[in-house]
């Protein structure tokens, strides 16, 4: 039952797996575009996975104020804690992993669109610890909408999340400003690439139907896409790495590979072959004999010397065994 319950957001486990002393219960609310809840339950782990292919179905910021207990983790690799008190920033499409001890807490989970304007103050794994000022601001006000959100209207509740966010926003100083940069521009790459995932085997994806999908301008997609070295790379990349998975993949041998090369969005199987081998250092039909030999082919996508050795060594043990008749 709490599994179901917390699903949408986290997937959890007790610690220990200790199912039979488990305990949990939470009070939910939901109030206009927001959801609040108190929650109290004994030691757990917690985890969110990023969708590999597909846009997760909560587009939201979850801001927690853990009034006992606490946890400890990690936020898309930067370690977090959270001690009785303190209040944390997580985003929900991007993943974390934290264990907590015995603990109740305030949650208040907000659409991502609602956040935009105090993007600073809402980073991904931001701690508001005892040791800032402004902490028990935050922390009374979010008491108090958890205190009264049954009595609060809709708009009474819009207005005091509001004032919260600019509260969060104004507490984060200069760090926040960079680090929330960096957020943003990580979650708005994984929304661009969570979108080109899906159209894949849409010969005519174009940056202009991204940039639309994505709520961006041209030129704020082509800045995104400058670490992918453009966007016209990041989609072609995509195709490739779909394509690859597809090819390894032993059970779907059947597939034809031009069939392969269409589905993911190539109008050209000699383009699709070129530029799969420039990618991985060998050709599709290649990486297709090898994952037919039972090898775990994914350290191909890593190391293009590696591709290059396991090619030739199956090339030399092919001479060899036509010796060997």
């Amino acid at each position: 039952m709490w599994r179901t319950l917390v699903r949408p957001l986290f997937d959890v486990k007790p610690i220990g797996g200790d199912v039979a002393n488990f305990s949990g219960g939470a009070d939910i609310l939901h109030a206009g575009t927001v959801l609040l809840s108190r929650t109290a339950a004994t030691a757990q782990h917690f985890r969110r996975e990023v969708p590999k292919y597909a846009a997760p179905e909560w587009d939201h910021i979850v801001v927690q104020l853990y009034e006992t207990g606490g946890y400890v983790g990690d936020c898309a690799g930067e370690a977090i804690g959270i001690a009785a008190g303190e209040i944390s920033v997580l985003d929900l499409g991007r993943p974390f992993e934290t264990a907590a001890s015995d603990f109740s807490n305030v949650t208040l989970v907000i659409p991502r669109e609602v956040c935009a304007r105090a993007q600073s103050g809402l980073f991904h794994g931001r701690r508001l610890g005892h040791e800032s000022v402004m902490t028990p601001l935050v922390r009374s006000h979010l008491t108090f909408l958890a205190d009264n959100a049954s009595r609060l209207t809709s708009a009474e509740m819009g207005a005091g999340v509001e004032a919260l966010l600019t509260l969060m926003n104004a507490s984060a100083g200069r760090e926040g400003d960079a680090r929330a940069r960096a957020a943003l521009a990580a979650s708005l790459r994984q929304k661009i690439v969570q979108f080109i995932d899906e159209r894949l085997a849409d010969p005519e994806l174009s940056p202009a139907a991204i940039a639309s999908a994505c709520g961006l301008s041209r030129a704020s997609l082509y800045r995104l896409a400058e670490v992918d070295d453009g966007i016209a790379s990041l989609v072609q990349s995509r195709r490739l790495s779909r394509a690859f998975d597809l090819i390894a993949d032993a059970s779907a041998r059947a597939v034809r590979i031009d069939d392969v090369c269409h589905s993911v969005g190539f109008a050209s199987a000699a383009h699709f072959s070129r530029a799969f081998k420039a990618c991985y250092g060998v050709s599709p039909r290649d990486l297709r004999a090898l994952a037919g030999q039972h090898f775990d082919c994914s350290f191909l996508k890593r190391d293009h010397r590696l591709a290059d050795w396991t090619v030739s060594m199956r090339q030399l043990y092919e001479r060899l065994l036509a010796g060997g008749r």
